[in-house]
């Protein structure tokens, strides 16, 4: 029994690397921001903003940014 629930276990590690970083590219590769929505902001409130969030550097800086913080625990900003 302990056997078994190790190997799911293991399995799980890879599965959710492969989930992570479909969620992220997907997001990241989706057409518009997420600050561009409803209202217009002025355009140094919003480079401002990109600039805090970091979503000027490159993809894949943002993606090794993005594990890490999962790493430690850190899910991002709570609503």
């Amino acid at each position: 029994m302990l056997k078994f629930i190790l190997r799911r276990c293991l399995e799980a590690i890879p599965t959710l690397f492969i989930l992570i970083t479909i969620s992220f590219f997907m997001m990241r590769l989706a057409p518009g921001s997420p600050f561009t929505g409803e209202r217009a902001l002025p355009p140094e409130v919003l480079a401002n903003i990109e600039a805090k969030y970091h979503l000027n550097d490159p993809i894949m800086t943002q993606y090794f940014s993005y594990l890490k913080q999962l790493a430690h625990g850190d899910f991002g900003p709570l609503i």
